[in-house]
């Protein structure tokens, strides 16, 4: 099989996702984003928050499947990783991903538990999520403050 990997946007071409879609496992996902969903601006993270970082943590019981880029976020904390170019096929059933680089649109049916974060901004973006969040049960909104930002929400669905 080859897989097609763009470095760029750290994310494999479709085919490599159905393969992991056909093995049938379900996923918990972490992503952030602002008010228009964007994720990401000419190839860097929109923004950063050590509390956010923190409460990331908090969340996924210290244990994180995440992008190489994503590993800096990480640097000198307490946490389990498994760094991986494509973060999604790494993770396990069950397992938290933390996703930052890649829309994780293609991603929608393997989604088990997903845990949005907004900056509660607009910031410019080039990378949008496109998954429907009304498609999804909301199981709780909540915000807090961060380091740099004044509030954060933390929106809770599952699949």
């Amino acid at each position: 099989m080859s897989v097609a990997f763009d470095r760029k946007r750290g994310c494999v071409e479709l085919s490599r996702i159905r393969v992991s879609f056909e093995e049938g496992f379900f996923m918990n996902l972490i992503v952030v984003l602002d008010d228009r969903n964007g994720m990401m601006f000419n190839h860097r993270r929109q923004s950063r928050d050590r509390v956010l970082t923190d409460r990331i943590l908090q969340i996924s019981g210290g244990k994180l499947t995440i992008h190489p880029y994503s590993a800096e976020l990480f640097a000198g904390k307490e946490v389990d990783l498994t760094i991986a170019e494509d973060p999604f096929a790494a993770a396990g059933k069950g397992e938290w991903c933390f996703l930052e680089t890649c829309d994780p649109g293609a991603f929608a049916e393997k989604i088990e538990r997903l845990v949005v974060y907004r900056w509660n901004r607009i910031y410019p973006s080039d990378l949008q999520c496109s998954l429907d969040l009304s498609v999804m049960k909301t199981i709780s909104k909540a915000d807090f403050a961060g380091y740099s930002h004044e509030k954060i929400t933390e929106e809770v669905y599952l699949q």
